[in-house]
C-alpha cells in the first residue's frame, strides 16, 4: 500500500466526514440549546420516574400527553432559528445520520486496500474481547482520518 495513493483515495471521504461531523456537532448544540430553554421554561416530567426533565437528552422520556405540544414548540423554535427540515424531522438527527453515512463510506472506501479489506462497519461495531464495538469503530475511523490528515499534501476542507 502506497501512502500517497491511500491518501488520494481516502481524502474525499475524510473531507466529507469532517464536514459532516462539524455540521452535526453545530446542529446538535443548537437544537439542544433550544430544548434546554423549553425544558427550563416549562415543566415536563419523566413518565418513568415522575421527575422533572431538565436535560435535553432525556426529553424522550416525556409522557405522551405533553410530548406532542413540546415537539410542536421545538419545531417552531427550530424553524424560527432558520432551519427548514421536513415535517417531523430534527435537523440535528438528520445531520448525525449524514455523519454516520459518511463514516460508513470512508470505511468502505478503505476496503479496496488488502490491509483494510476485512474491516466493515458491522465487524467493527461487534467489537473484540478486549474492546467494545463503539470504541473500536471510533478508533478505526480516527486511524483512517489521521492517515489522510497527516499526509504532507493534505488540505483541510474546513480551513
Amino acid at each position: 500500500m502506497n501512502a500517497d495513493t491511500l491518501a488520494r483515495t481516502l481524502t474525499p471521504h475524510v473531507n466529507l466526514a469532517l464536514v459532516a461531523r462539524a455540521q452535526a456537532e453545530l446542529l446538535r448544540d443548537e437544537v439542544d440549546a433550544i430544548k434546554a430553554e423549553l425544558l427550563a421554561a416549562n415543566e415536563y416530567f419523566d413518565e418513568y420516574t415522575g421527575e422533572r426533565i431538565t436535560e435535553p437528552k432525556d426529553d424522550w422520556t416525556m409522557g405522551d400527553e405533553a410530548h406532542p405540544a413540546y415537539l410542536a414548540l421545538l419545531d417552531a423554535r427550530v424553524r424560527a432559528a432558520g432551519h427548514n427540515p421536513p415535517e417531523g424531522f430534527c435537523p440535528a438527527l438528520m445531520a448525525e445520520s449524514t455523519l454516520r453515512d459518511a463514516e460508513h463510506a470512508l470505511i468502505e472506501a478503505a476496503r479496496v486496500y488488502p490491509e483494510f479489506a476485512h474491516m466493515t462497519t458491522s465487524r467493527l461495531l461487534c467489537g473484540t474481547k478486549g474492546k467494545p464495538g463503539l470504541e473500536l469503530h471510533r478508533e478505526y475511523l480516527d486511524l483512517l482520518h489521521k492517515m489522510v490528515i497527516n499526509h504532507p499534501n493534505y488540505v483541510s476542507p474546513l480551513a
